[in-house]
């Protein structure tokens, strides 16, 4: 993690040839461990989602606006599919990894806080360069620490006065709906985890649908987002055209690389086949953590604040908050249902 935070978060695409080569010789070491390999039935449907779902992307090359920016695209879904392979593979500490992870960024960020970023201004950003992306990822390791209690709540020395200076109101947000997902499941209460996440789930459809004031550029990003669906509601514009499409749409206004939504972002360059492909990929590991309950609710409440989060950013362009979601919902398939043997 403090390697793909160094590297701008993982941003670009240098970050991910090595990220993934990384990643795979973490997961070969684990496979030919001592301890016999198996992945439950939620990890490999959760893993063939995501492998589809890059695949889809690849495809969507041939009717892209930008069959450069598809293939690029596509290139950052085999990071994450072979981060989740390894992450099943290896199974264990994957909460605690994330924790003491985003806590070293979270320190790091603190001791080397600089000046006046030209683009951040004087919010937090550490090595990341993004204040709302780190505020996702501390807010996440937060939210696990708390639900893992004992000596992970120290990190909260470091992760909270992090997560406030980045004054992301997202994250916070998130963080709230993460820590009463994971709380009610601590509780035994899967019932009022269940009604958190939907709550939750029901605000964000209705803010990403509803025009509401106070959300700056965002509200236009998501509304050119929904306005061009019709054109192209199976495959989408082609992965990574968000540029091009918002660009095309208004020409007069300034340039946007992302939908600050990875929902409408998938659903305008994917279409409804993209956006099927990554709901089972975030929804499946969730099930089966919700369906575990007390022991699974540190990965679970992370990782409710990654998918509300994502929903209002774009965490899934910034590798090290994404891998760290998917280290989180690898952690949430383990032991949940009969295994499939794979060594």
């Amino acid at each position: 993690m403090l390697l793909l935070a160094a590297a701008d978060g993982g941003f670009f695409p240098s970050a991910w040839r090595w990220g993934a080569l990384a990643l795979a010789a973490a997961g070969a070491v684990a496979a030919f461990g001592p301890q016999r390999v198996s992945v439950s039935r939620a990890g490999s449907a959760t893993f063939a989602a995501l492998v589809l779902l890059g695949c889809w992307t690849t495809l969507s090359a041939a009717w892209s606006l930008d069959a450069h920016a598809s293939l690029l695209e596509s290139q950052r879904l085999l990071l994450y599919a072979v981060a989740l392979a390894a992450f099943l593979v290896a199974r264990r500490g994957l909460v605690g990894g994330v924790v003491v992870g985003a806590a070293a960024v979270a320190i790091w960020s603190l001791v080397d806080r600089g000046g006046r970023d030209p683009f951040e201004g004087t919010l937090l950003v550490g090595p990341i360069g993004y204040a709302n992306a780190l505020g996702a990822l501390v807010a996440m390791a937060a939210v696990a620490a708390v639900c893992l209690r004992g000596r992970a709540l120290l990190s909260l020395v470091v992760l909270l006065p992090a997560l406030a200076l980045t004054n992301s109101r997202g994250a916070e947000a998130a963080a709230l709906v993460g820590a009463a997902v994971g709380g009610a499941l601590v509780l035994g209460r899967r019932r009022a985890a269940l009604a958190v996440l939907a709550a939750a789930v029901t605000a964000l459809v209705v803010v990403l649908v509803v025009p509401i004031g106070g959300l700056g550029d965002r509200t236009s990003y998501w509304s050119t987002a929904r306005a061009v669906v019709p054109r192209h509601v199976v495959g989408g514009s082609g992965a990574g055209t968000f540029a091009e499409v918002y660009r095309t749409e208004r020409p007069a206004g300034p340039s946007a690389r992302n939908a600050h939504s990875l929902y409408l972002e998938t659903l305008d360059e994917t279409g409804v086949v993209g956006l099927v492909l990554l709901l089972a990929t975030l929804a499946l590991p969730l099930a089966a953590g919700i369906a575990r309950g007390p022991a699974a609710a540190p990965a679970v409440g992370g990782y409710v604040v990654f998918i509300v989060h994502a929903g209002v950013d774009w965490d899934w362009t910034m590798p090290v908050v994404a891998v760290a979601a998917l280290a989180l919902a690898a952690a949430q398939t383990v032991g949940t249902l009969p295994r499939c043997r794979v060594a």
